[in-house]
């Protein structure tokens, strides 16, 4: 199966140009897709579709005051000042206009002015709806995944078998030495890296003519069938792989699978899937509890996002830029340098798009609105007459409040607090979700430096095939770059806002 002269010189011709050429029509199609913006799922857009019609009758809203005596019309004055007004309305994390709810009620505890200071300073939280921010979808970053790892393992087996072809008295006129490479290793490399790609196109097509219903069955059938063929076309490879190498050498197809059955165990759906189950939803709730359980719930799907994104760039890293230097020929001479910059660049253009695709401003929301309701805990200074109370999990408390739990003195540090004072993974939580901008803003800074370490490589670099490395990885690093600085900017405006908002409302409050 190896390439002669005659069979390979269409190949060597077309094949960067077409890679090319398919990346800047992906890039521009989504370049042009994300002009367009598509209607916002939020309710001030909602609003903006009702038609006013005069001849459709409406009903009469509900008229919510109570009917009192003229007499007793005083005496109700008076004791509505001791009242807790009503919120106008309560906006939920997809934008749903909610009913008309109170605020929190602090069950009584302590002393009567002590309790109803607390109440009245506590208010429910407002979050104010997250513009519409076009992603790419799953088939189409599979897709363009697929073609970034394909052609970086066509790179790296460029800077192993290269050869000087444009020199007059050469003795090839082919710009590498395809005889040299292993058609099963390559067929090894091509399958691993195209297993979600599989399963992503069968589920599109069985999408376009399976019935909704039946669609979850047919779901589990495709998974199963895709990941029989997988593991079928692995271990036919392994076997001639094992056929001409020694044993050692062999092994090294196998060290990602250790890792994997620590990180997941035998579940098959990260190997085939990047994202198996529904993303992550935010309810507002007036269950302390259920603050806390959502913390915990994002909590974990947050760090499961880590894993992945570290798991899927070292995996693909592996397979594509140091399986093929693992597998060279000992007679063969190579630029153990530019080798290993691939691997190291390949590994950190990957962590870019996974951060892009699993960490968007979008998600990043969701865990914003629950530390807003979280809160968070800090450790109270030494204080002389100030009483505290006990740590309650079934009561909201307001900033300020000092409460006491396990031997320790905690005092709020957020307007709304649920959270455990001894948990640090909520105090962890609520710091880097209160301002998830500060997270994007990380992202974007590292992005950034992966280009401009590449810019600086590019101008020092003399070889031609470490240039065509560089260049090629540019593409995808400029196109990561403009996802995570456009999340980082809305977000950061959006942010800004809700922030002078809730500043606005607390002077109102406390001035009332």
């Amino acid at each position: 199966m190896s390439c002669t002269e005659n069979e390979s010189g269409p190949f060597v011709v077309f094949f960067l140009p077409a890679v090319v050429g398919c990346l800047t029509i992906l890039l521009a199609r989504r370049w042009a897709n994300s002009q367009v913006s598509n209607t916002s799922s939020t309710a001030v857009s909602r609003r903006r579709k009702i038609i006013k019609d005069p001849l459709v009758k409406r009903p009469l809203p509900p008229i919510a005051c109570k009917m009192v005596p003229l007499g007793a019309k005083k005496a109700s004055g008076v004791a509505r000042k001791g009242t807790v007004p009503l919120l106008e309305e309560d906006i939920n994390g997809g934008g749903k206009r909610m009913s008309r709810t109170p605020r929190i009620q602090v069950p009584p505890s302590g002393t009567a002015g002590t309790d109803n200071k607390l109440s009245d300073s506590i208010h429910q939280p407002k979050h104010i709806p997250f513009p519409y921010i076009p992603q790419d979808s799953e088939l189409l970053f599979e897709i363009m995944n697929f073609v970034f790892t394909l052609v970086a393992a066509g790179l790296q087996f460029l800077n192993l078998y290269r050869t000087a072809w444009w020199l007059p008295h050469s003795y090839t006129n082919q710009a590498m030495n395809f005889y040299l490479i292993d058609p099963h290793l390559v067929a090894f490399i091509v399958t691993i890296i195209s297993r979600r790609l599989l399963l992503s196109i069968t589920l599109a097509v069985l999408r376009q003519f399976t019935a909704p219903k039946l669609m979850p069955h047919a779901t589990i059938a495709a998974r199963t069938f895709i990941l029989g063929v997988v593991l079928g076309s692995l271990a036919w490879c392994t076997y001639f792989i094992a056929l001409k190498y020694v044993f050692l050498e062999t092994i090294y197809l196998f060290y990602p699978v250790v890792l994997y059955f620590i990180l997941f165990g035998f579940e098959s759906s990260p190997f085939l899937e990047l994202n198996s189950g529904n993303p992550p939803l935010h309810c507002c709730s007036h269950e302390p509890q259920h603050a806390r359980n959502e913390a915990d719930t994002l909590t974990a799907d947050f760090n499961m996002r880590l894993i992945k994104i570290l798991f899927n760039s070292l995996i693909e890293a592996y397979y594509t830029s140091f399986i093929p230097c693992c597998f060279a020929q000992p007679f063969l001479y190579y630029d153990i340098y530019a080798a290993s910059q691939q691997v190291g660049l390949v590994l950190c253009a990957l962590c870019g798009r996974y951060c892009a695709q699993l960490l968007s401003a979008a998600h990043c929301d969701v865990s914003h609105r629950a530390a807003l309701h979280l809160g968070r805990w800090r450790l109270a200074p030494p204080h002389g007459s100030e009483s505290s109370e006990m740590w309650s999990g079934a009561r909201w408390w307001g900033r300020g409040a000092r409460v006491r739990h396990s031997g320790a003195e905690y005092v709020a540090d957020a307007p709304y607090v649920a959270a455990h004072p001894a948990d640090t993974h909520h105090a962890r939580f609520y710091a880097v979700f209160i301002n998830p901008s500060t997270l994007l803003c990380l992202l974007v800074s590292l992005q950034l430096t992966l280009v401009v370490v590449q810019l600086c490589l590019l101008f020092s670099s003399i070889s031609w095939h470490n240039f065509m490395a560089i260049v090629f990885l540019l593409f995808i690093n400029y196109y990561t770059l403009f996802k995570l600085l456009r999340d980082y900017l809305v977000s950061w405006k959006v942010y800004k806002a809700e922030h002078m908002i809730q500043d606005k409302n607390g002077a109102v409050l406390a001035t009332n």
